[in-house]
Order: C-alpha cells, then sequence, then structure tokens
C-alpha cells in the first residue's frame, strides 16, 4: 500500500450524496433521511439550494454501528 505524497490527502473529507449513501448503507434514500431526523446519521451538509451530501465519515460510522450492534458490542 503506497502513501499519499501529500499527508492532507490520507484525512481529506469527501462527501456523498444521499441517494449514493443509501445504498452503500443498504436502506432506502427515505430510510436515510429518518436517519438523519433522528439523529443517528449526519449531519446534513447542504451543498446548493437543492442538492445536500453526508460525510462520508459519518456514513462509515454508521455502517460500524451497526455491524457492532450485530455482533453485540457496545460503546
Amino acid at each position: 500500500m503506497q502513501t499519499p505524497a501529500n499527508p492532507a490527502q490520507a484525512t481529506a473529507a469527501t462527501l456523498e450524496k444521499v441517494p449514493h449513501a443509501a445504498k452503500r448503507m443498504g436502506i432506502s434514500t427515505c430510510q436515510a433521511y429518518r436517519e438523519i431526523k433522528a439523529g443517528r446519521l449526519g449531519p446534513l451538509v447542504k451543498l446548493g439550494e437543492r442538492a445536500s451530501a453526508l460525510p462520508s465519515t459519518a456514513v462509515d460510522a454508521w455502517i460500524q454501528s451497526k455491524i457492532d450492534a450485530a455482533n453485540g458490542v457496545t460503546k
């Protein structure tokens, strides 16, 4: 595995549109918005008047929490 030439690239924040994030999470887009509203996923980042996205780290954390819950891991 190669390390990036610029260390900042290794920690660069990325955003995912909600439908893409929902697909990666294995849920519907409507369910993703329910998770955001309930405070279990987010924050929702406004990109424009009609565009929003989620930080990929938030999506990763949500997925990991579901894996941990399935394995009986409590935090």
